[in-house]
């Protein structure tokens, strides 16, 4: 939905009211996910005190803002004076992109000056002389903070999303979708019991959804029986199953597992610790070590020795990787180091990454 237009909702009788119009989130993510070339400009702000769907919507423009070279930056409000320079950003040139997606978070309205600036910007972007993109994460607002001069702004020339889960069939047919992108069919009697465990609590729900898409195959259906292993009251991911998706090869499930360790501020020092055990363990068996006497669980040493053969020949970098990922955790040197962690993953699975 590049224009207004293409998103704004109608009353029943087909005009628009006095009132602020909102969009809903989900129509808004069915489109989003099912035109990924379309490119996403103007003034969007989503309210919501649902943080997950903030970061839903903007993983749902990811595809456009690709496909249409829009180069992604985030900004964080200090002071209704901070929009002067969002509005300073809206208004460069990029050097790495033909247009800007802007993420803007913080609680400050614009002020009048701000909001000039940015009616200036919204007029650039219907008349096709600006393709930037402003899409500004605020916390649920209520009908009166909706009728504030900032807001109105929004409402008039650009997108007002209501993200906001009101009820349990709102909070469902979200569910509904992620689950399908997640490839995971679930009977009538799972989906009752997932909804009545993690009643009102998106988040808890969603893990569960996530951590089932793990455990078996897409479109599988889910019953009772098989949903319940994942209702573990703190059931989580853990550096463990990362250590068993990336012995087993299975580079997806070890990026994904990955990923959910830096979401959830798991320490990259410990996802390294585990990392290099199983290196090491790898090395010991290549070097003609019995697993016998290396201290591995008996029903985990078939699985090292698989990895062991598998990996033959591929092992020449791995503890130089680790050491230069330690230097990284200790700030000896200023790179990534989950993407110095991801590419030592990768390799150990099998796949071969910036020469690792």
């Amino acid at each position: 939905p590049a224009r207004r237009t293409h998103c704004r909702a109608l009353p029943s009788d087909g005009t628009l009211s006095e009132q602020t119009v909102q969009q809903r989130f989900l129509p808004l993510f069915h489109h989003l996910k099912s035109d990924n070339t379309t490119p996403t400009q103007g003034l969007w702000v989503m309210h919501s005190d649902e943080p997950l769907l903030h970061q839903w919507l903007i993983d749902a423009c990811r595809p456009q803002w690709s496909a249409n070279n829009q180069l992604i930056k985030r900004m964080e409000l200090s002071s209704a004076k901070s929009w002067l320079d969002v509005v300073a950003e809206l208004n460069d040139l990029s050097l790495f992109g033909d247009s800007t997606a802007l993420i803007v978070t913080g609680n400050y309205k614009p002020d009048t000056k701000a909001i000039a600036r940015l009616s200036a910007f919204a007029d650039d972007v219907m008349g096709g002389h600006s393709h930037h993109h402003l899409i500004w994460c605020l916390p649920k607002q209520d009908k009166k903070s909706l009728t504030t001069k900032s807001l109105k702004l929004f409402d008039n020339q650009g997108l007002i999303i209501d993200g906001n889960v009101y009820n349990e069939k709102i909070r469902t047919d979200i569910l509904t979708a992620k689950a399908q992108e997640l490839g995971l069919i679930l009977s009538f009697d799972a989906w009752q019991m997932l909804l009545s465990h993690t009643e009102h609590h998106l988040l808890s729900a969603y893990q569960c959804l996530w951590r089932t898409s793990f455990l078996y195959t897409h479109g599988q259906m889910i019953g009772v029986d098989e949903l319940e292993q994942s209702l573990v009251d703190g059931a989580d991911f853990t550096v463990f199953h990362l250590s068993d998706n990336m012995l087993m090869g299975n580079a997806q499930k070890s990026l994904a597992i990955l990923e959910h360790l830096k979401r959830t501020d798991t320490a990259p020092s410990i996802v390294l610790w585990a990392v290099a055990k199983d290196i090491r363990l790898i090395l010991q068996i290549q070097a003609g070590k019995p697993s016998s006497e290396l201290g591995i669980w008996q029903s985990k040493a078939y699985v090292y020795e698989q990895a062991a053969r598998r990996l033959h020949g591929q092992n020449n970098a791995w503890l130089s990787a680790v050491y230069a990922i330690d230097k990284t955790i200790k700030g000896v040197s200023d790179k990534n180091a989950w993407q110095l962690l991801m590419d030592l993953i990768l390799s150990v699975c099998g796949v071969r990454i910036n020469g690792v």
